[in-house]
């Protein structure tokens, strides 16, 4: 009997923890707060990037094997089904957290909160395209099972891609920042953006 009323004495305390963060709901179309929103898009944002930092070592950790590679030995080919799996998971990152989170983070209220919710989800979108081309390239070349540059060249594809997509995600968030002060105000307000400005891209 007690570890059910901890159990939901747990639960509520999450729940509560949820609603006063501004996470865990969906508030797709709907007008909440510029900062409750900066914090949602900034947390959504951290976790995408976090997620692609981690696949940008492991791509770059290939490039250092093909680099080293004898060309015959079939570590190229290795590498490559190793990217290829990389890139995929970096389009579900981008679908199943930047795309979702920033639409579930709704629509600021500010003067510019539609526009600027819209540029955000535009280039949610745009990145998403880039890394699906980098995808698709992947799938197209031939794996480099005899020539170790060819294999770095391979790499240097989805390495590009992922870093443009970071770099690019920032200098969104700074354009939103200079367009609506309202909303460079609840950027400058959260923590969760602070710390995420911070961060090395």
């Amino acid at each position: 009997m007690k570890g059910w009323l901890i159990g939901g004495l747990l639960a509520v305390g999450l729940l509560l923890i949820f609603v006063a963060t501004g996470t865990g709901r969906d508030n797709t179309g709907d007008t909440v707060r510029a900062q409750a929103w900066a914090s949602d898009v900034c947390r959504t944002v951290a976790t995408w990037e976090g997620s692609l930092k981690d696949i940008r070592k492991e791509l770059q950790k290939n490039s250092y094997g093909a680099r080293n590679a004898d060309g015959g030995s079939g570590d190229g080919v290795e590498g490559n089904v190793t990217v290829r799996e990389a890139v995929d998971r970096a389009v579900v990152a981008t679908d199943e957290h930047l795309t979702l989170g920033l639409e579930q983070a709704g629509i600021p209220d500010s003067p510019q909160g539609g526009a600027s919710a819209a540029t955000l989800r535009a280039w949610a979108t745009r990145t998403e395209d880039n890394l699906l081309l980098a995808q698709a390239r992947l799938k197209r070349e031939p794996a480099a099972d005899s020539i170790a540059g060819a294999a770095l060249q391979t790499l240097a594809v989805p390495i590009t891609a992922l870093t443009r997509s970071v770099l690019d995600g920032r200098t969104t968030l700074q354009r939103i920042g200079t367009t609506d002060p309202e909303l460079a105000q609840a950027f400058q307000d959260s923590n969760t953006c602070r710390r995420l400005q911070r961060r090395t891209a």
